[in-house]
């Protein structure tokens, strides 16, 4: 038996499927193979990755989640155009065997618990922040998934950042990355951030049960119009401090909600795990880090894509009795071809970049060294790889250096998925923010993929153990996916794909 999960709907779909002895045997999102950015369904490509009498699992209750949107939308009564409970177009087999919807929450919180490194579960506490579920912004969880604590539209530290990026003219739900990095540039102004902790004190926190009846009946009541409010209040502040004291505003503000979940959350646990879009923000990460001791398993994928493994990963658990999977990011689709480790290189330092498209598609936001463009990290390469993803020029890019190095070149956290921000010890300006920092990867010796052979024999020929790493994809699209990505996407950009 196999156990699916998939992620549909909203946006940034995604279907993992796990074994009955808990390997990860797939995971990935639509966009994938839909060369849609952040697409909403799941095309019928990736479907052919179920079989009949697997066990799928939903991710999000989708009716209840359409009743709190209507009611913040101020719509009443509203119907669905259909019936998604039933999940009626799925395009696969009539003898899969369907379990019960895992709400919101529980799917990210289970994303990250059933990763986490460690084996012991008893001292765990489990944490997702990200724009809204089904109607709850942030949940706080024991190791037995019993709820500690909620927070509920329209306090939501999310929403407030995807507002922001929505503020700047950028694209919300994709660009956050965009305000991180550029909040570096500015300087946060002490009133629009104490503007903010305000409005995230004093707006009520609207549990469930209040809800409906009673913004309906008031419509203009302060609960209401809060996040309304809001909104407005950031527009003005843009056109008050300009772009990037705005984005540093909105940085700190965003610091200080989540380190406040988190420092409750710290009541209850030492060890943490942890999911929702919020669990991007790398330099609240670094905070989380500090906090916590070191004891901290982020997500690799913790955004609504990654649920669909949260949500397989619950019916597995309770089928089972086990708790701990056995994964790793390389589970997407898989290039097998031979790739000549002394070719990469000799093109690098003639050429100083170069694509890689081998093995398995890493799961989530960030490219891992199989679907990666990389450079050679002794040239200010900033701009020229900035050119060909057609991305904004004061965006940062990460080093992948051979843990054996990392903290000879790097201080403070870091891991081998890119989920904190170090201090630079080091000359290299390609792989540092004008800050000082860096969100570094760890290249681990056992590392499945070939980009461990690759900088091993780039150190050998430089005597500099670390390169150039971000994703093999232009601004606004997919990553490269397939072998027909890789070779459409060096004819087309003239980059040499590996």
């Amino acid at each position: 038996m196999r156990y699916v999960g998939f992620s549909e709907y909203y946006h940034d779909a995604a279907l993992s499927i796990i074994n009955k002895d808990g390997t990860v045997e797939f995971a990935s999102q639509a966009e994938r193979f839909s060369k849609r950015k952040n697409d909403p369904i799941i095309p019928e490509s990736l479907w052919e990755y179920v079989n009949d009498n697997d066990h799928v699992s939903f991710y999000e209750d989708y009716a209840l989640r359409e009743k709190y949107r209507d009611t913040y939308r101020g719509l009443k009564g509203r119907t669905l155009q259909r019936d998604i409970s039933t999940h009626e177009e799925i395009p696969i087999g009539e003898s899969l065997v369907y379990d019960n919807f895992h709400e919101h929450h529980i799917s990210h919180c289970a994303t990250a618990f059933y990763t986490r490194p460690w084996k012991d579960k008893e001292d765990t506490v489990m944490v997702s922040i990200d724009g809204a579920g089904e109607y709850q912004t942030a949940v706080i969880y024991d190791h037995n998934f019993n709820l500690i604590k909620e927070w509920h539209y329209p306090k939501s530290i999310g929403l407030v950042y995807t507002s922001a990026t929505k503020t700047l003219g950028l694209r919300p739900l994709e660009d956050e990355y965009v305000v991180m990095g550029l909040s570096s540039y500015g300087t946060a102004p002490p009133d629009m951030v104490q503007w903010l902790i305000d409005w995230w004190e004093e707006t009520p926190d609207l549990a469930p049960e209040i809800g409906t009846s009673e913004l309906m009946d008031n419509p203009k009541s302060k609960s209401f119009v809060g996040f309304g409010k809001m909104r407005n209040k950031l527009i003005d502040f843009l056109g008050q401090y300009g772009d990037k004291d705005f984005a540093a505003g909105i940085q700190k503000f965003a610091e200080y909600g989540i380190m406040q979940i988190m420092h409750i959350a710290k009541q209850h646990g030492n060890k943490l795990v942890y999911s929702g879009g919020c669990a991007q923000n790398v330099v609240t990460n670094s905070m989380i880090h500090e906090l916590f001791e070191g004891q901290v398993h982020i997500a690799v994928a913790p955004t609504d894509s990654g649920s669909s493994l949260g949500t397989a990963a619950m019916t597995w658990a309770k089928e089972t009795g086990k708790d701990q999977l056995i994964w790793s990011p390389y589970s997407g689709y898989n290039i097998d071809r031979e790739v000549n480790v002394q070719e990469v290189v000799d093109h690098l330092l003639e050429h100083h970049v170069c694509g890689l498209a081998n093995g398995k598609a890493e799961f989530g936001p960030r490219a891992l060294g199989n679907r990666s463009l990389i450079a050679d990290v002794r040239f200010d390469v900033k701009d020229t790889v900035n050119t060909i993803k057609r991305r904004q020029k004061y965006r940062p890019f990460a080093p992948a250096i051979l843990e054996e190095y990392a903290e000879e070149y790097f201080s403070g956290p870091m891991n081998e998925y890119m989920q904190y921000t170090s201090i630079a010890k080091h000359p290299y300006t390609s792989v540092t923010h004008v800050d000082g920092t860096a969100r570094v990867q760890i290249v681990k010796k056992d590392c499945p993929s070939i980009f461990r052979k690759i900088i091993e024999e780039y150190h050998r020929r430089t005597g500099v153990p670390m390169l150039l790493n971000t994703s093999l994809n232009i601004r606004g699209r997919p990553m490269v996916n397939d072998e027909h990505d890789a070779e459409l996407w060096e004819q087309k950009y003239g980059v040499k794909v590996f």
